[in-house]
C-alpha cells in the first residue's frame, strides 16, 4: 500500500468525544426554553453547523438567532476539549506507525480547528499533525472540500491518501472523491456499521487493529 498522506476525523474517530454531539444541542435547545427530543444529534447528524442552528431555531422556535445558537454550543463543547474528552483506543500507536513510515498527517473535522488542535496538545498527539482544518471553513463532509484541501496541504494525491473516518456519511463523501478510506467503528454509529464495510476499503474495531498495522508495513 503506498500511502503519501493521512487524514484524520477528530470526534469518534482520534477521541471519544460524540457524547458531545449528542448532549450540547439539546442543552442548548433547553436553555433557550425549547424541548427537544433525545434523537436531536440523528437528526442533525449530516448538517453543517450553521443548517443545524437554523433548524434548531426554527423546529423549536427558539427566541434567538442561529448564531446564538452556534455560538453557544460552542462554548458548551471548548471545555470538553481542552480539559475532558479521551484518546481513541489505539490512536497513539496508529500515529507512531504512520511516523514511523515518514506519512503526513491531517485532520478534518467537523469542530472548530482550535478545539483539534487543544484535545490533540493535551492528549500529547499535536506532534502528529501538521494541521487541523474545519468543516466550518470548507463545507460540511457531505462535500469533499475539506478533504481535498487537506490532501492538498499533504502534496498526497487522493488516490494515495486515507481518510480516517467513523460517520457513514463523511466515509461514502471520501471514497466517492477517490481517496482510500478506513472506517472507525464507534457505539455512536452502531446501526450504520454493516454499511461503513460496505462503503471502506478497511474497517477497524480499533485504530489500532494488528491486521492493519500489519499492512501498513
Amino acid at each position: 500500500m503506498k500511502l503519501t498522506g493521512a487524514i484524520f476525523d477528530l470526534d469518534g474517530t482520534l477521541t471519544d468525544s460524540m457524547y458531545i454531539w449528542n448532549e450540547a444541542p439539546k442543552a442548548l435547545v433547553r436553555q433557550f426554553g425549547g424541548e427537544p427530543p433525545e434523537d436531536l444529534a440523528e437528526d442533525i447528524k449530516e448538517m453543517g453547523r450553521r443548517e443545524a442552528s437554523e433548524y434548531m431555531v426554527a423546529r423549536f422556535s427558539l427566541p434567538c438567532t442561529p448564531e446564538q445558537v452556534m455560538d453557544g454550543v460552542n462554548d458548551l463543547v471548548t471545555d470538553e476539549y481542552r480539559n475532558k474528552v479521551p484518546m481513541k483506543p489505539g490512536a497513539d500507536v496508529l500515529l507512531e506507525r504512520l511516523a514511523a513510515l515518514g506519512v503526513p498527517c491531517g485532520i478534518a473535522t467537523a469542530s472548530e480547528a482550535f478545539q483539534a488542535r487543544d484535545a490533540m496538545v493535551r492528549l500529547g498527539l499535536w506532534k502528529h499533525f501538521l494541521f487541523a482544518f474545519s468543516s466550518l471553513q470548507y463545507g460540511s463532509k457531505s462535500r469533499p472540500d475539506v478533504y481535498f484541501a487537506a490532501a492538498r496541504s499533504l502534496g498526497s494525491a487522493p488516490e494515495h491518501t486515507i481518510v480516517f473516518e467513523d460517520a457513514l456519511h463523511a466515509a461514502r463523501t471520501a471514497k466517492e472523491a477517490g481517496f482510500l478510506v478506513a472506517g472507525v467503528y464507534d457505539p455512536s454509529a452502531e446501526g450504520d456499521q454493516e454499511a461503513l464495510r460496505e462503503v471502506c476499503d478497511w474497517y477497524l474495531p480499533r485504530l489500532d487493529d494488528p491486521g492493519f498495522l500489519e499492512l501498513l508495513k
